[in-house]
């Protein structure tokens, strides 16, 4: 598949350098950068005012189109993705915090202000029934149910809110900054519709 082929090259390029553009079948058109296409699924990056304010899952038949923007030139490697990270962690404070994969949601005792820059680094996995394990971005295969905090999100990703009534956003393994939309209390947690049979846990170092 042609969108397969176009994945691998772009991938390795700086994502805070340029933009693409995907169109949905219903003629919705967001900006960001895509990720990564698996089992059917495009992982894209949604940007606003060139930061990232969501991470998004597409089923492959609900798009129409991706537009590719001209990359740099020079190739990116994972290294120096990790230096980039690294200049936009530093300076920052940071906290770290243990979610249990018992956890809906828990406190992360920071507050955010509005258009503040964030970050996430996760290490950890949890157990979302007595079988199946996962890491930070949550089942592999999208199951929606209405039961989880984010129904169109992977089982058993972090995701997190602002407030208590804020609304909420996909975490899971992404760890470019996030633009806070809202000011308020930063509350994170584990989308699952059954946390009965849950264990193990994610250590999640905010950068703030």
């Amino acid at each position: 598949m042609a969108i397969l082929g176009l994945f691998a090259f772009i991938n390795t390029f700086n994502p805070f350098l340029w933009s693409d553009l995907l169109h949905t079948t219903d003629r919705k058109v967001y900006e960001g950068k895509l990720v990564a296409f698996k089992f059917n699924t495009i992982f894209f990056n949604v940007y606003k005012f060139g930061k990232i304010v969501s991470s998004e899952r597409f089923p492959l038949d609900k798009v129409w189109k991706i537009e590719f923007n001209e990359p740099e030139k020079r190739l990116e490697s994972s290294y120096d993705l990790e230096q980039n990270y690294e200049k936009l962690r530093r300076g920052k404070r940071s906290k770290k915090i243990v979610l249990q994969g018992t956890t809906k949601w828990i406190d992360t005792g920071i507050d955010v202000r509005l258009g503040q820059d964030i970050l996430f680094d996760v290490t950890g996995s949890i157990y979302i029934d007595e079988r199946t394990s996962v890491f930070q971005n949550g089942e592999l295969e999208l199951n929606w149910n209405k039961g989880k905090p984010l129904p169109n999100q992977p089982t058993g990703a972090i995701i997190g809110k602002i407030g208590e009534k804020g609304t909420m956003f996909y975490i899971g393994a992404d760890r470019a900054p996030f633009q806070v939309i809202e000011k308020g209390r930063l509350i994170i947690g584990v989308n699952d519709f059954d946390f009965k049979d849950n264990s193990g846990k994610f250590t999640v170092t905010i950068f703030f």
